[in-house]
């Protein structure tokens, strides 16, 4: 392949970035027809289509490979800066961008102090892709993302994987709620008679609690919540109960606001880093942020060294 055109590539990435050609424009202060002129130039060259355009526009497999190259690079290209005393401070350079994907629970509790953290020691800034635990590894093994938050323990191939540790998770009701179902205990068949909160159709946290509990699971009335803010309102308006991350729960239920169904019994999920094995300082150093953070909100696990994937 002939060389590539990084001003055209920065175009493609920002074209991914703000899911539309018009919001890449913005972005990088040219015309629309100037971004739209260069993809094309950049489709041509190298004889697949990159971007799927509508709206959003998104990237093809093979954009996304370009993107991921293009995000590398940055990262290479902020490290020799530094290096040469030259740091870049995020506005008038041009700032390292690193796409995560990030659990939403995570997100919502203890990881925005590893943006924060990472913002002011590293120069970086994130793009951040919001998904449950489960499924985060989908975008590092598509290369959408180059590190990821999962409950996957084993490395995924080119990349290196930390244990951070495990998020409690226990099930809660308001008070209303608890004694209109559960006034006799909380059994299955008190569970059946209920209403239940999912975050979206892969969630299975409860099914997990429930099994914890009594040994089984068994259907619920579900009402699917896909926001830990409305999911966790939808707690405490008397909705139905849910699993909920204890670091949220408990000063809730301290105020009173929600009650335990089953105090002392927790879904435990360990949580792991993952991260492609890039020859990149930033990339480590973030790692090592993140493990920092980690520690200092999740229950410990036993002591699993880092791993990699060849």
């Amino acid at each position: 392949m002939s060389r590539i055109d990084y001003d055209s590539l920065a175009m493609l990435a920002a074209v991914v970035r703000e899911g539309s050609f018009e919001g890449a424009a913005r972005s990088m202060r040219v015309t629309q027809s100037a971004v739209s002129q260069r993809i094309k130039q950049m489709e041509e060259k190298v004889g697949v289509v990159l971007v799927a355009r509508g709206r959003p526009s998104l990237p093809t497999d093979a954009g996304l490979q370009f993107c991921r190259h293009f995000e590398q690079v940055t990262l290479l290209q902020q490290e020799l800066g530094e290096r040469m005393s030259a740091l870049v401070d995020g506005k008038d350079g041009v700032a390292a961008t690193i796409r995560l994907a990030v659990n939403n629970d995570s997100l919502a509790t203890w990881f925005p102090n590893v943006i924060k953290r990472a913002s002011q020691e590293l120069g970086i800034r994130f793009d951040i892709l919001p998904d449950d635990q489960e499924h985060t590894e989908v975008s590092l093994k598509s290369g959408d993302a180059l590190a990821v938050i999962t409950t996957l323990e084993t490395p995924v191939q080119g990349c290196r994987r930390i244990s951070l540790g495990s998020m409690d998770y226990i099930a809660v009701a308001s008070p209303e709620f608890f004694q209109a179902h559960f006034v006799d205990g909380v059994s299955l068949d008190a569970l059946r008679g209920s209403n239940c909160l999912a975050f979206n159709r892969k969630d299975t946290i409860q099914d997990l609690w429930m099994t914890l509990c009594f040994g089984d699971a068994v259907p619920v009335s579900t009402h699917f919540v896909p926001s830990y803010e409305g999911y966790n309102a939808c707690c405490a308006a008397g909705v139905g109960w849910g699993l909920v991350p204890s670091l949220a729960a408990m000063p809730l239920i301290k105020r009173g606001e929600l009650v335990e169904l089953s105090p002392g019994k927790e879904v435990k999920v360990s949580l792991h880093w993952q991260a492609s094995m890039l020859s990149s300082e930033i990339l480590t150093r973030l790692g090592d942020l993140v493990l920092e953070e980690a520690r200092k909100h999740l229950v410990p696990d036993s002591f699993r060294p880092a791993t990699n994937a060849a």
